[in-house]
Parts: structure tokens; C-alpha cells; sequence
């Protein structure tokens, strides 16, 4: 006898479960995914950072919800703080800098992103430079101080930095070296343009499954009591 269309639709519904729930389980691990370029982890933006007011490089400045700070020294020799560095003008860090940014240098002196509230988040954006000409930076997450992902971006001039980790983490660290595959040494960080966004969480596609599923089954009986 040949199924009907509901009939197949009925039988997906436990392969999609079963999708859905290795996705959740999955996420449990999962690995932090970093890319380049604005956009391309951040859709949906809840907060945002620019630095306008942080004109002291003050560690510890919170604005709209998100928290930085920094080991090292803000000054660097007069050098890529408040506006100020030694190339002429901020976008000569990267393009993506503009005006006021926050900035740190010493011996693996790295800027610290944070909700102000201490919760996770799963997504961050950033204009990433350096104190050097060319950008070798370092980039390291935590949940709970214990490090979740790490890795290296090298690149001529500056950059946008984007990490996104399903299980989300709740600190970023950013470094700045010398050369490229660095993961220790002098380091001359500096950050601009912050954007932390919203996850796209798998129970989303739980919910849809749990949903089709029930519909399907009140289809089924209702059919059955019609015969």
C-alpha cells in the first residue's frame, strides 16, 4: 500500500528529532568559529562599543553593557590611545577604527571584553589592530576561567575579528604581537567598533520539530475517527 503524503511526514518526524537533538548535544562542545570581516558572525546586534567617551583609556570602562579592561599600560609611549597614535590617525591602525579606541601594550598585556553583567555570549565582533605595522594578532575565550578556544589572525593592516561559539563563553582576550603564530612575548593590542549579538539557538529547531509532530499526530486521528 503507498503511503500517504502525512504518513511520510509522520515517519520523518523521529529522524528529525534525532537531528535536532544531536545538534543540542553538539552545541555542549562545540568549537568557537572565528572569521574576518563585519557581518559574518553578528546579524542581530545587542550591544555595541565605540569608545567616544573612554577619552582616559580608563580599564574597567563599560559602555552599553559590555565591560573592558587590560594588563599592560594605556600610555605606549604616547602611542594608540584615545585617539591618538603614532601613525597620524586612528584608521592607520585599521580601517575599521575611527576616533577613540581602547588600547594596551607590555609584556603579553592583552583588552579583556566582558558583559558588564557576567553572562555568556555567543557572538562578538571587533576591529582588531596593533601597535606594529602589520597585525599578528592572538585571540583567546573562557566560560567559567577555563579556556575554550584560541588562534592566531595575521594580516597587513587591521581587521574585523569575529568569534561565535554555540555554547558561548563569557570572556574574550586579545593580543597583538610582533610576527605572525605568536602566542607570547611584547603586545600591543588595541580593539574599536565592538558588536556582541544574539546566538541562534538549536532548541529553535526543536521547538519546530515538537510542533510538526503533534500537528501530524492530531491530523492522523482526526482522519482515523472520519473512517
Amino acid at each position: 500500500m503507498m503511503k500517504t503524503t502525512l504518513q511520510r511526514a509522520l515517519a520523518s518526524v523521529p529522524a528529525m528529532a534525532a537531528a535536532a537533538a544531536m545538534l543540542l548535544s553538539g552545541s555542549a562542545g562545540a568549537a568557537v568559529i572565528a572569521t574576518l570581516g563585519s557581518g559574518t558572525a553578528v546579524k542581530t546586534v545587542t550591544n555595541a562599543a565605540h569608545f567616544a567617551l573612554n577619552t582616559a583609556m580608563a580599564s574597567g570602562y563599560v559602555e552599553d553593557g559590555l565591560l573592558f579592561s587590560y594588563t599592560g599600560s594605556a600610555n605606549n609611549n604616547g602611542c594608540g590611545y584615545a585617539g591618538v597614535d603614532c601613525y597620524g590617525a586612528p584608521s592607520d591602525l585599521s580601517p575599521a577604527f575611527s576616533g577613540n579606541y581602547m588600547a594596551s601594550s607590555g609584556n603579553n598585556a592583552y583588552i579583556s571584553i566582558r558583559l558588564a553583567s557576567g553572562l555568556d555570549f555567543y557572538k562578538v565582533e571587533f576591529a582588531a589592530g596593533s601597535s606594529y605595522l602589520n597585525l599578528n594578532g592572538y585571540w583567546k575565550t573562557f566560560n567559567d576561567s577555563v579556556q575554550t578556544g584560541a588562534g592566531n589572525i595575521s594580516q597587513p593592516r587591521g581587521a574585523v575579528l569575529a568569534l561565535a561559539d554555540a555554547a558561548g563563553f563569557d570572556e574574550v582576550r586579545y593580543y597583538a604581537f610582533s610576527t605572525a603564530n605568536r602566542q607570547s612575548g611584547f603586545s600591543g593590542a588595541a580593539i574599536d567598533e565592538v558588536r556582541v549579538g544574539v546566538p541562534e539557538p538549536a532548541s529553535v529547531l526543536l521547538v519546530a520539530v515538537g510542533l510538526f509532530g503533534l500537528t501530524a499526530v492530531r491530523r492522523q486521528r482526526t482522519a482515523v475517527e472520519a473512517d
